[in-house]
């Protein structure tokens, strides 16, 4: 097997929460291992059942409008679907699944993508190139409103022979394993999709470890074991529940109550109540912060002064400070302060001014341009105490009124994504940084949701898909980094950690890829 791999000089960014929990197992702690190793050191056994809880009802379970993140449906895809491949979440190495190779001849012109042989979907039917490029097709259809149709812009694909799919790009990149990766690996039944395409997205069929056995809306998704799942011996797990759980505090206190097992956070008060009670804790760092993004196309943010005023009345630390107690890390820029991706020291970090924010409010209103602004945010607790601070330093600051409108992650979710029906959005940016920073950045880019538009920030993502070296890579995210800072494009306040946690001693074979998506097929019970 040979699979074209490219390493990730940093791991991922995001800003909203997710609770994933599982029950079925004595709540009982007797193991002796050290909290922290157990989820990903331990050895998995077969049997037993998952429960999880996530925050957010699926707006689908087909790929063209399952959210992939790790807030909503990736972990649900993967187990539905696996994944062509995957970007490793310790390393950014592209791995092969159900693709055994992904390559390029020729710097990221064309590639050739191999599937294994002998794949099959849960309905009984072939798992070959032909159905990449059916769910590609669909995927780029406009009719199917796909929120990742841009991934495939500029892509042509020609079936070579039943396991065999050659790309075209119309433009280089380099880096195209790492838009699979993270937009494109996850493919249909097209038999089972032409039967029923409306109602697929209820019903949906793919190679994955599980199968989807019953839904009710708003409350749980029940899965159970595949077992014609191509891997032997896989998956561990017998059934797998997913339950809509939007309490923070609700889904800890059912692991640490034994009413669940497992839970899977950005929210680092949860993982330091997880990590004093001696639970096992699992840490992925993520790329990309939350923070205050901003429509460049809605007044009065289309004026730089006005998202400079924004920008300068808040206090990055100070929101630190009482949101979080000063326990993490506060981000700077578009990459993680811990980035080998950017020169961190290149890029100037906002400081509050609330002088210069006031002077620029005024100039604003002086000439009939009154920051008056609507910040959207997702509807949960902790939003809600994040709004409110928000809101009071604007508001401090004379001639900015800002006020909060909190609404459904999943409308939110279309409201910004799709309609770009806002002035201001408390969102992420989070990554892989390919194609993510690209799809929302780049002016010719239909998801640019930011309707943000730079020569040099186009310039700067242009020559990170042709470079070929870590130091051009390099060169080209700083630059990003520098002119999205000049232009104010966002107030980041939140490097996000995905952690997941568990009672001690109780799941093992945990993986998570850099989106911090769950690997269904290897995660299960440990011990007795």
């Amino acid at each position: 097997m040979h699979l074209r791999t490219t390493k990730r000089l940093a791991l991922v960014l995001a800003a909203a929460a997710l609770a994933l929990a599982a029950c079925g197992g004595s709540s009982d702690d007797d193991s002796d291992a050290a909290p922290g190793d157990g989820l990903t050191s331990a050895s998995p056994r077969a049997g037993g059942s998952l429960t999880i809880n996530i925050v957010t009802e699926s707006r689908g379970l087909d790929p063209f409008t399952g959210a992939m993140s790790s807030v909503t449906d990736y972990s649900r895809l993967n187990a539905l679907y696996d994944v062509l491949v995957y970007a490793d979440g310790k390393t950014g190495e592209i791995k092969p699944q159900i693709a055994e190779a992904l390559t390029t001849p020729d710097g990221g012109r064309t590639w050739q993508l191999v599937v294994r042989d002998g794949v099959k979907f849960s309905d009984g039917t072939v798992f070959d190139a032909a159905a990449v490029k059916f769910t590609w097709d669909r995927m780029a259809d406009p009719a199917n409103r796909s929120l990742y149709a841009s991934s495939l812009r500029g892509v042509t694909t020609e079936v070579a022979d039943a396991r065999t799919l050659r790309i075209s790009l119309a433009q280089p990149n380099a880096r195209f394993d790492q838009i699979v990766a993270a937009n494109l690996a996850y493919v249909v039944s097209p038999t089972a999709y032409q039967k029923d395409p409306k109602g697929f997205s209820r019903q949906p069929v793919g190679a994955g470890p599980f199968l989807l056995k019953s839904w009710q809306q708003g409350v749980q998704q029940t899965y159970g074991r595949n077992p014609g799942y191509w891997q032997a011996g896989k998956p561990y797990l017998d059934e797998l529940v997913f339950k809509t759980v939007t309490d923070q505090t609700q889904s800890f206190n059912s692991v640490d109550t034994g009413g669940s097992d497992m839970a899977i956070t950005l929210d680092s008060r949860n993982a330091n109540l997880a990590k004093d009670a001696g639970m096992d804790v699992t840490e992925l760092a993520l790329n990309g912060p939350g923070g205050v993004l901003f429509n460049m196309a809605k007044a009065p943010l289309d004026d730089p002064r006005a998202r400079e005023a924004l920008t300068l009345a808040i206090d990055p630390d100070g929101f630190n400070k009482i949101m979080y107690d000063g326990k993490v890390v506060t981000p700077k820029s578009l990459f993680a302060v811990t980035s080998t991706q950017i020169d961190q020291n290149a890029v100037p970090t906002p400081r509050q001014d609330t002088a210069k924010a006031a002077a620029l409010a005024k100039q604003l209103a002086d000439e009939g341009k009154p920051l008056n602004v609507t910040l959207m945010m997702p509807q949960s607790t902790n939003s809600g105490k994040t709004g409110e601070y928000l809101q009071q330093q604007w508001n401090l600051v004379p001639n900015i009124n800002v006020k909060i409108d909190y609404v459904d992650i999943n409308a939110m979710m279309a409201k910004v994504l799709v309609g770009k029906d806002y002035q201001a959005a408390y969102y992420n940016l989070a990554t892989p940084a390919e194609p993510v920073l690209w799809n929302a950045l780049h002016s010719k880019s239909p998801a640019n949701w930011l309707n943000y538009s730079s020569p040099d920030a186009d310039a700067a993502l242009e020559a990170s898909r042709t470079a070929t070296t870590p130091e051009d890579l390099k060169a080209a995210y700083t630059r990003l980094a520098q002119v999205t800072s000049r232009d104010f494009l966002m107030i980041p306040l939140q490097e996000s950690i995905t952690y997941v946690y568990a009672k001690r001693g109780k799941f093992g074979g945990l993986e998570l890829t850099s989106g911090a998506g769950i690997l269904m097929d290897r995660l299960g019970r440990s011990g007795t």
